[in-house]
């Protein structure tokens, strides 16, 4: 086997080879899905991958995740694993990956990610909740207590560090007080590191295929509406001097 340092193409050729993998699996079940945050830009603003990126984004729905990461399990090709709690013993992430067995990649912004077993490129798989915006502050706050307690449990942060990530959560949840929302409107809770938390749901159905590549793949109905709200000025590219590069090294074995 082969080592090489991958450049941008084959980088995204590999995350394009298994997006492709992935979403003619769901298709095949008629499992809906979303590509998502950058992904989904790139498909608005560029057709495909925005020329920098490093990843691939994906949503799938609450009441079809567990069919979809069985339909996963059962049917990816021998070079992607799907990594979840069910497959790694130590993870942590509130959403599933698919892990590719063909690279290895190191990033110091996610250095955590490192305890897993594989350490390839990978697609997240995010998982929406749909909740009543009145709702979404007190779900996102206890899935966000979750979270700092799964990485407890796997010996990732010890009691010190648990104990100030949690008074910085409390901190934040008194001021959320102040101006929550007593909206009974619909909306999707998005667990990540994005500033913006939430996704009407009016935004999202009918799905609609949009060009990625040379494929079309599904993405939420308004897609517009919700790059808006999340970048503002989307189809304005960051400038090269503030583009954040999220691998540090990518090897892919031939």
């Amino acid at each position: 086997m082969v080592e090489v340092s991958a450049t941008i193409q084959q980088i995204h050729d590999r995350l394009y080879h298994m997006a492709k993998t992935i979403i003619a699996i769901l298709e095949n079940h008629k499992i809906p899905y979303s590509i998502a945050y950058g992904t989904l830009l790139g498909a608005v603003r560029h057709k495909g991958f925005i020329p920098w990126d490093e990843d691939f984004d994906m949503w799938l729905f609450e009441d079809s995740y567990d069919e979809a990461m069985k339909v996963l399990r059962e049917e990816l090709p021998e070079d992607m694993f799907l990594e979840n709690e069910e497959s790694e013993p130590k993870y942590f992430h509130a959403w599933a990956h698919v892990k590719d067995l063909k690279s290895e990649v190191s990033h110091k912004r996610f250095i955590q990610d490192g305890c897993y077993m594989h350490h390839g490129l990978y697609i997240d798989l995010y998982k929406l909740w749909k909740v009543k915006e009145r709702e979404v502050r007190k779900f996102l706050n206890n899935e966000n207590r979750r979270y700092i307690l799964r990485r407890k449990e796997v010996g990732l942060i010890d009691e010190e560090e648990y104990k100030k990530r949690m008074s910085i959560l409390e901190e934040d949840e008194e001021k959320e007080r102040i101006n929550k929302s007593e909206s009974d409107e619909e909306v999707y809770a998005l667990l990540n590191v994005y500033k913006c938390k939430i996704m009407y749901a009016k935004y999202v159905f009918p799905l609609k295929k949009y060009r990625f590549e040379d494929s079309y793949f599904f993405g939420i109905n308004q897609a517009e509406r919700f790059l808006t709200d999340l970048y503002g000025d989307y189809m304005t590219p960051t400038p090269p001097g503030e583009r954040k590069r999220g691998l540090d090294s990518v090897k892919i074995f031939e």
